[in-house]
């Protein structure tokens, strides 16, 4: 009975204290979860956003470019030389003293400095000497002659007079004025006219050099600009290479971090220093070129006054986009000018089977001496005369197989450049969307990478672990400022094909710096 006793109060004492254990490790569970949701909740809602980027939005949003933009500073002004890394410019003229571009500058210059605008010019002065050329046998032939000669001895039996001999010497002078001038000649008149179409054609094609030159001179400073937007990135990175580093040897002297991570954040900075430099050489390329195109002294120092942010399009239908480009690409009413141009040249080769009428008349005076005395008297003559080929040896005809060959090519031509114009608005439309949504995605990459590497940072700084996942956040973040740079200049790159595609080149624009919200 007593040892039933003893073991009832220990059994009991057993149960009292399994329920404080219990109740104990309950209460450390609590303290340790509360204190990893602290750390947590420190490191993912009050770490601060990076500044201008607005991370309210979900993930499945889009994107705020100017946020972005601004965040990456492809928003700011800069100047560039090349003996200096580009400085941001300042109310007035900065040491410098660079030469402000904007796009529209660019073009104009290099309008009239390119060689395509110079060529097209040169060829619209030679299609307006041929047009000349095929003029000229339509208009009046005049000329005049003179001639005194001394005839020492002359066989007059020779000449066919029998019984009489020598005769000489003698003196024979003759001085007038010869008059042709055609009354019809239809193979004449159709060359003049395909003459001038050709000079119409020479002018469509300085149009459209002009066009191709707004091309190159828009590509040349959006070049300028990705490459300065880079360069701005390669900046940004070593910038938070060299604070990473910082943080690292802060841990390692709290005892946190180890050299393992000093050295890892070491190599970051070393090849951060390499792409800078690398894309500083990228930079300068870039605004040589721009300097060669725009005809700008290449010792100058440029400052770009257009950036390289977003701008939305307003696309119209592709009805309406299909109908703007067949009437304003110079390329379509090039084509239809050679065709007629053709049409013209294979009416003369025709025409030349056809009977041609001209006038002819001389006037002037004839005689041994060019004075009264020596026997000169007033002559002349008129004429009207007709002519008409009969055999050229196959002249003709193989000249209006050729001119009929030549005016199928230029119709084939044509219809093919209906598609070509068709598949470049289908293209270029296609291309603005994808580049679009690039951008879009490229923008969100910036903002989530941005936090990301934020909320490593923490961590490490906490001492949850070593720098590992800083680096590779900061990875994806320098890769973020490449991939939208390039998604940006991309769809840059395909607006400008966009309006190319329509014809019309010279509406491309870029957002003006100098005036916040101006295109």
């Amino acid at each position: 009975m007593k040892s039933t006793n003893i073991l009832k109060v220990c059994c009991e004492h057993w149960r009292k204290s399994a329920r404080r254990k219990h109740k104990f490790i309950l209460f450390l569970v609590f303290v340790l979860f509360a204190g990893a949701w602290g750390i947590y909740y420190r490191s993912g809602v009050l770490t601060a956003a990076p500044s201008g980027v607005d991370l309210s939005e979900s993930a499945g949003t889009l994107t705020n470019p100017e946020n972005v933009e601004r965040f990456l500073g492809l928003d700011k002004v800069e100047a560039f030389s090349h003996q200096q890394v580009p400085l941001e410019s300042s109310a007035g003229k900065n040491s410098l003293d660079p030469v402000d571009l904007k796009l529209t500058d660019a073009i104009d210059l290099t309008i009239k400095n390119h060689l395509l605008s110079r060529e097209a010019h040169e060829r619209i002065e030679a299609s307006l000497g041929r047009r000349w050329q095929s003029a000229s046998p339509l208009l009046p032939s005049l000329d005049a002659s003179a001639f005194q000669q001394r005839t020492y001895k002359e066989n007059l039996a020779a000449l066919g007079f029998n019984g009489v001999g020598v005769i000489g010497p003698f003196n024979t002078f003759d001085a007038r004025f010869r008059l042709v001038q055609k009354i019809l000649d239809l193979s004449a008149l159709s060359g003049f006219k395909a003459g001038s179409i050709d000079v119409d054609v020479a002018r469509y094609g300085q149009e459209l050099a002009h066009q191709k030159v707004i091309l190159i001179a828009s590509m040349a400073y959006l070049d300028a600009l990705r490459a300065q937007g880079a360069f701005k990135a390669a900046q940004a990175n070593l910038e938070l290479s060299e604070r990473l580093l910082k943080q690292a040897k802060n841990q390692m002297e709290a005892g946190i971090a180890t050299n393992v991570d000093v050295a890892r954040a070491q190599t970051r900075v070393a090849q951060d220093k390499l792409r800078l430099a690398k894309s500083s050489k990228g930079l300068h390329d870039t605004y040589l070129e721009l300097q060669r195109v725009t005809g700008l002294s290449y010792d100058s120092t440029i400052q770009l006054l257009n950036s390289l942010c977003f701008i939305k399009e307003t696309m119209p239908s592709l009805k309406e986009a299909l109908v703007t480009a067949s009437a304003g690409r110079i390329e379509m009413r090039i084509a239809k000018e050679k065709i007629h141009a053709s049409q013209y040249r294979l009416y003369g080769a025709r025409a030349q089977m056809l009977p041609k009428l001209e006038f002819a008349g001389d006037y002037g005076w004839s005689g041994n001496e060019a004075d009264q005395g020596g026997g000169s008297r007033p002559v002349g003559s008129a004429m009207l005369r007709v002519t008409l080929p009969l055999f050229e040896g196959g002249m003709i005809h193989g000249e209006v197989k050729e001119a009929a060959s030549q005016k199928r090519q230029e119709e084939i031509y044509y219809d093919d450049l209906k598609r070509q114009v068709e598949e470049d608005v289908y293209m270029a439309l296609w291309t603005i969307e994808t580049s679009l949504e690039q951008v879009n995605a490229a923008g969100q990459v910036v903002e989530l990478s941005q936090r990301e590497l934020e909320l490593a940072s923490h961590r490490f700084s906490e001492g949850v672990g070593d720098n590992v996942e800083v680096v590779n956040a900061q990875t994806v973040l320098e890769q973020s400022r490449d991939e939208y740079i390039v998604a940006l200049t991309q769809y840059h790159a395909a607006r400008i094909n966009w309006y190319f595609a329509l014809g019309k080149a010279d509406s491309f624009h870029l957002k003006d710096t100098t005036r916040k919200g101006s295109h």
